[in-house]
């Protein structure tokens, strides 16, 4: 069946848009929610309001920002969401129509849309002191109300992040600062980066502009205990290339990757950049110091998925396929190891040890890769990093499964729950699967039942009640 938004696999399916903002006080449970799980668990995501202009090819990551909110207290859970009502989202919605080009492409923009006001905010929802950030690598944060999800507005931190803002900042565990950069800091496709320390009060405490090799896509980087990374891989960002009719980003694996290290804090002088082979990375686990060496922990793949080469052609998924891979960066360079084959994205960790050495990363993984299952995930897994050890939980027959949020009970990275949407595609069904983290063989020790379809998304956070 042929969508309201055409035949685009990115507009049905597991991520045909839900148009929808609701309030659902009273979820039906399934089992038990265990004593002292207290919070919201939050996922953000695209749900594009209007379809692209005809001859403009749509891209999952370019949708309006919609965030869902599963609040669980005493036994109980509600649900919430909202779309983030960026410049964007806004304006469109006043105009009746869609004005922009994918990723702001200015080719396709309307004649009335204003190119400073393209932001989806769809991303990534990260909370930091009394506020909720709804958090896409182009713009700067837009602020929401954490409880009713009201938009508050773009947040610049005073100034000091007036431009684009990474959608993987790093919060650190024993300062409660948050670490984050943007790329293209100093226009469309320029090398810049714009590193940023922001306190726990919101209150931004560092800045400075660095330069990358080339204009490559940044969507994440590393912190350890002393450094942050910066990792030039090569999705290239050509301007000029997109103005011509090809792929603003694409995939040029002839290039060098590098790895920028610097001490927290630092300053470009500080800065050094170690080679490698190309490789490609959308989402690291952790990163830690080891001796003289930086070790990071990656959902890592030799080729970029789901983004073009240069002539617009897309890669295999055997060509692109991810594993949970170990890079250890030396003084001369970087090596690669294999943790574990599966195909993986999405790594989660007990945030406490952000930045030190641990064992324990959460990831989505496909149980079923003979079926060609190349946009969803069926497994939710625990794999020991030093050795290699799984335990894993298998959500069935056309089971789509979101990114999982670990939430500490104790001191260990095992004694909490583990928190991951599902969508049975059976039954065109949604829920929050709630388990031990500890025992995920075991199955869920909760469900908690949506009461409507909710669709692909992409990151998601745990933000404990007060």
């Amino acid at each position: 069946m042929v969508g309201p938004f055409g035949n685009d696999p990115a507009l049905n399916g597991y991520y045909a848009p839900f148009h929808a903002e609701l309030d659902a006080p009273d979820l039906v449970v399934e089992g038990s929610l265990p004593a002292g799980l207290a919070g919201t668990f939050y996922r953000n995501g695209p749900d594009p309001q209007f379809p692209p202009h005809a001859d403009d090819r749509y891209h999952v990551f370019d949708g309006d920002g919609m965030v869902f909110a599963v609040r669980i207290a005493h036994g109980k859970a509600s649900l919430k969401n909202r779309w983030v009502r960026t410049p964007k989202f806004l304006a469109e919605r006043a105009a009746g129509k869609r004005l922009f080009g994918v990723f702001g492409n200015p080719r396709f923009n309307e004649a009335e849309a204003n190119p400073m006001d393209y932001s989806t905010a769809n991303t990534h929802i990260w909370p930091h002191g009394d506020k909720l950030y709804a958090l896409m690598e182009g713009c700067p944060p837009v602020a929401m109300d954490p409880d009713s999800l009201d938009t508050l507005g773009s947040e610049t931190f005073g100034g000091a992040a007036a431009g684009p803002f990474t959608a993987h900042p790093k919060t650190c565990p024993t300062t409660g600062d948050l670490h984050a950069f943007g790329y293209s800091a100093k226009g469309p496709a320029s090398t810049a980066i714009r590193y940023n320390i922001i306190d726990a009060h919101g209150r931004p405490t560092h800045t400075t502009f660095l330069d990358q090799p080339y204009c490559s896509m940044m969507h994440d980087f590393m912190m350890t205990e002393n450094f942050v990374i910066f990792p030039c891989l090569p999705v290239v960002i050509d301007m000029a290339r997109a103005m011509r009719g090809g792929p603003m980003a694409a995939w040029e694996g002839n290039r060098t990757s590098y790895f920028g290290i610097m001490p927290k804090g630092g300053t470009a002088a500080d800065l050094r950049w170690v080679e490698s082979d190309a490789c490609f990375m959308f989402h690291s686990a952790n990163a830690f110091e080891r001796g003289d060496e930086i070790v990071i922990d990656v959902a890592g793949s030799p080729r970029a998925p789901l983004m073009p080469g240069a002539d617009g052609s897309l890669p295999t998924h055997e060509e692109s396929r991810f594993a949970m891979r170990r890079w250890v960066i030396g003084k001369t360079g970087m090596r690669a190891e294999t943790i574990d084959p599966l195909d993986v994205q999405f790594p989660r960790i007990d945030d406490r040890r952000q930045g030190q050495p641990y064992r324990a990363t959460y990831a989505n993984g496909t149980a079923r890769p003979t079926a060609g299952r190349t946009d969803g995930f069926d497994m939710l897994a625990r794999i020991d990093v030093e050795s290699g050890a799984r335990d894993s939980f298998d959500a069935g027959d056309g089971a789509y499964l979101g990114e999982p949020v670990f939430v500490p009970r104790g001191a260990a990275e095992t004694d909490g729950w583990l928190l991951a949407l599902k969508w049975d595609q059976q039954r065109n069904e949604s829920a929050l699967l709630v388990m031990d983290a500890g025992h995920l063989a075991d199955g869920p020790v909760a469900i908690i039942r949506m009461p409507a379809r909710i669709p692909g998304g992409f990151h998601c956070h745990w933000r404990p009640a007060a």
